[in-house]
């Protein structure tokens, strides 16, 4: 995990094109209007490796943007159960992570979102980067 080749990999998605239907190839997940990467797993390290690197890239990311928003998942899946359509990629996020970390990029007309995907007992935490352009549900 290297936050400086991060930082690029989050300034060039900000940058990109989304692709116009589900698309799994390249460094990212993506769909219509967002991209979904892995930055880090437990099999590079450890789970404190990952909120390490999370807490990196954040202090940077609040340099650039300013703090960011915080907020936790809980009430996407709330919402889902109650039978409201949650958009993706918010809906795929809320269901893999408890707390995300969002700003809004100037200038991109993009949001940034990082967390720690853990909620899955049986999953490895994952460090998980998403460049979109729908807004917060």
């Amino acid at each position: 995990m290297d936050v400086v080749k991060d930082l690029a990999l989050t300034d060039s998605l900000c940058a990109r094109e989304f692709p116009a239907g589900r698309d799994g190839a390249g460094p990212a997940l993506g769909g219509p209007g967002y991209f979904l990467v892995v930055l880090g797993a437990v099999g590079d390290g450890t789970a404190a490796d990952l909120y390490a690197h999370e807490a990196a890239l954040i202090e940077r990311f609040e340099e650039r943007w300013g703090e960011g928003a915080r907020w936790g998942s809980v009430t996407l899946l709330e919402r889902g159960v109650r039978g409201e359509e949650i958009p993706e990629p918010w809906a795929r996020l809320g269901t893999r992570a408890d707390d995300l970390r969002t700003w809004r990029a100037p200038g991109t007309g993009r949001w940034v979102s990082l967390a720690v995907a853990d909620r899955d007992p049986e999953a490895d935490p994952e460090l998980l980067l998403m460049v979109t352009d729908r807004d917060p549900p």
